[in-house]
């Protein structure tokens, strides 16, 4: 079984029991060993004694020999040394002649003169016996051996250890022992020594384990359960243990930080949810908003587009909404809507699809229109259930509405065709103050003079008709001018001003958008180039490009070159392109942005909100600021569903490290607003129209600062 499959806590238990059993077998091998040198000191120090006494005798053996002594005298000496010998408690010494006969035994007096194996009282051990015996053949002529005899004060034979040696030149043997039960209770009290030792050196270790587990163990325990349960998706939990030290302080740390990643995630991942929401449904009303409705009347385009079955668009806008939404505030207003949402919903059918576009204005879809609905009856039906009187608290609101109607393939083959120009009916609607309007009322007089424009445009930008007018940007941090945005004016001889809104689809529509576009870059380098020349110090110049232009293969090198043809840095540069460039292949738009910031130029993403792009999209390009489109910020002030869209972008914005501009700023509430969101930068009406070259050179010459 691998070491992992045990838990920390039964790790800990078997390397306690480990250390228990190293521990013991530590003590019993210490006390072994002290066994084995205690019988070893002592055999040394009964060698020591026969050593010395054997010397003795030799040396008084040489002087009888000589005849310094007497026999007397060497006898007397002899004995005397035998029976004066002690060592130890009761150690003693004897001598043995004629291997076997007692000849002095200081213990045993009675013994001396006869034959170990004469002896009848006290029968004489064999192993006693050949042991004094094989003394005079063994090299050395000593030798240690056990056998059993009695005490000398009685008692059963007992284990004795013997030593005995021959003495040199002589038949005597000398020989002493111990009992070896005497040295029992050394070992005893050594023994209990070891053991108190042993039980000292386990107790603290099980101590140390114990604290070991309380100071890792448990923690470790406890931090892998607040990370299953992390894991669970229970974030509210304390992370514990971070004011550690340790390792576990460094673990519980980390899982704080991560428990602080994961809140924050789950922040995100809401207010990516919050943002989905409101990129497809309106949070007062509950209906689709104006782009979830695009989606779906593009689907049916696509759905019916080989067919060319009619798909009918109603463009219904409310009156006076935003005089009542002032005279009785936001609450009251969303009531009118939600009651008037509620009416519209009895009237749909399974065909029906219906959606809030803007703060007063509905859009119901007709698919597939049966042959037998009656369109007119239908649209008089949604104005008399609006018309109905609404009761709000005291009063009876009675509002009105207006209907613009454009037709499928009739009025156009894009959304964006559909409810705009519908748009455009139910505002002629009431003007005529009609309750409806075809769009196709209106269409042959646009036809003409479209085709007319349409004609002009190319010569226009050869007969130098255009002109650029620059409208300041200003950073509410320094509460000064921060860049320019370069607008394009067409000057038209016979019908005077021509709105960007009106030429530039034309533009598109023609192929003439590319030649527009390099006109707009030539134009602003040039101008960048005077400015320079004329030492006036000026800020980033913000250019309007087609997606087709941006998108173009050449079109770094034609920038490069433009730029380069009037020696003005490309670092004074930011282009800004509408959300509708995002629609294409992402890794292109990824690769083509990083070429194009990698000369300088900052890049922003104009009219944000009312395209196709989405958080995963955005969060992977390479840009620098988001533009919040003006439909979000012309009912800012009094249009909850704006103001929580507008909150979402920002936040969601300061997440990605973007800065946020808002554009079409017009009221003081709106810019204080503003403020309070921690939107970055803002343009408008308000703070600056579009102004003229000089009148934009008066402004940088003033130091203009808008009020904090």
């Amino acid at each position: 079984m691998l070491l992992s499959s045990f838990t920390i806590r039964q790790k800990l238990i078997g390397l306690v029991i480990i250390l228990t059993l190293g521990i013991i077998t530590t003590s019993c091998l210490a006390f072994y060993f002290s066994y084995q040198d205690t019988l070893t000191g002592k055999k040394e120090q009964i060698r020591n004694v026969i050593q010395a006494s054997s010397s003795q005798i030799v040396f008084l053996n040489r002087q009888n020999n000589a005849g310094t002594i007497t026999a007397g005298d060497w006898e007397q000496r002899i004995h005397d040394l035998i029976y004066n010998t002690q060592y130890g408690k009761d150690g003693y010494i004897y001598l043995m002649a004629k291997e076997t006969q007692v000849y002095l035994h200081p213990k045993r007096p009675d013994l001396e003169g006869k034959f170990l194996e004469d002896i009848e009282d006290l029968p004489a051990s064999k192993l006693m016996i050949d042991g004094f015996k094989r003394i005079p053949h063994i090299q050395g002529s000593a030798q240690f051996w056990k056998f059993y005899w009695p005490k000398p004060s009685g008692g059963p034979a007992i284990a004795k250890l013997t030593y005995a040696q021959q003495v040199p030149d002589s038949d005597f043997i000398l020989g002493t022992g111990i009992y070896l039960d005497d040295l029992t209770p050394l070992y005893i009290k050594r023994g209990l020594s070891y053991f108190s030792i042993t039980l000292a050196v386990l107790f603290a270790a099980i101590a140390t384990a114990l604290l070991i587990a309380k100071n890792i163990v448990n923690p470790i325990i406890n931090l892998s359960s607040q990370m299953r349960n992390l894991s669970d998706g229970d974030i509210d939990q304390t992370i514990k243990y971070t004011e550690h030290r340790d390792e576990i302080g460094q673990m519980a740390n980390a899982l704080a930080c991560f428990r602080e990643h994961l809140i924050e995630n789950k922040r995100l991942r809401y207010m990516h949810e919050h943002v989905q929401f409101l990129e497809n449904f309106d949070p007062v009303t509950r209906l689709y908003n104006r782009r979830a409705m695009g989606e779906s009347l593009e689907r049916e385009i696509v759905r019916n587009f080989e067919s060319q079955d009619s798909i009918y668009f109603l463009f219904i806008r409310l009156d006076l909404l935003r005089n009542l939404t002032i005279e009785l505030g936001d609450d009251q207003r969303d009531h009118i809507l939600v009651e008037t949402a509620n009416r519209l919903r009895q009237l749909l059918s399974i065909n029906h699809r219906l959606a809030r576009l803007s703060e007063g204005c509905f859009g119901l879809m007709l698919i597939n229109k049966p042959e037998d609905t009656d369109l007119e009856a239908l649209i008089t039906s949604v104005l008399n259930t609006i018309e109905k009187p609404i009761k709000l608290e005291q009063l009876h609101i009675q509002i009105a509405a207006r209907i613009g109607v454009t037709q499928f393939p009739e009025d156009g083959d894009q959304q964006f065709e559909l409810i705009g120009r519908a748009e455009i009916a139910a505002k002629t609607a009431r003007k005529k103050e009609q309750g409806w309007m075809y769009f196709s009322q209106l269409r042959e007089q646009q036809v003409e003079q479209k085709m007319e424009l349409w004609q002009d445009l190319s010569s226009a930008m050869e007969n130098d008709q255009f002109y650029l007018v620059f409208q300041p940007l200003f950073d509410l941090q320094s509460n000064t001018p921060k860049s320019a945005e370069t607008l394009l004016r067409w000057d038209h001889p016979k019908h005077g001003p021509i709105s960007p809104a009106v030429f530039v689809p034309l533009a598109e529509q023609s192929g003439l958008i590319s030649r527009l576009d390099h006109w707009v870059l030539n134009a602003v380098a040039k101008q960048c180039r005077q400015w320079i020349d004329k030492d006036i110090t000026f800020p980033r110049i913000a250019i309007n490009l087609s997606g087709i232009s941006f998108l173009r293969s050449d079109f770094e090198t034609k920038l490069q070159e433009i730029f380069d043809t009037y020696t003005v840095p490309l670092s004074n540069i930011e282009l800004e392109l509408t959300e509708g460039v995002l629609i294409e292949d992402l890794a292109r738009i990824q690769d083509k942005l990083k070429r194009v910031r990698e000369t300088g130029i900052r890049i922003s993403i104009d009219d944000f909100g009312t395209g196709y792009s989405s958080l995963s999209r955005i969060k992977n390009l390479p840009v620098d600021h988001l533009k919040i489109d003006k439909s979000f910020i012309d009912d800012l002030d009094v249009n909850n569903q704006d103001l929580k869209i507008v909150q979402a972008i920002i936040l969601m914005a300061q997440g990605l490290q973007l800065k946020v501009v808002a554009e079409g700023v017009e009221t003081e509430r709106q810019l204080s607003i503003l403020r309070e969101e921690k939107c970055d930068i803002v343009q408008g009406y308000l703070l600056s129209r579009p102004l003229s070259v000089s009148d934009y050179e008066a402004l940088l010459d003033e130091d203009l600062i808008i009020e904090g």
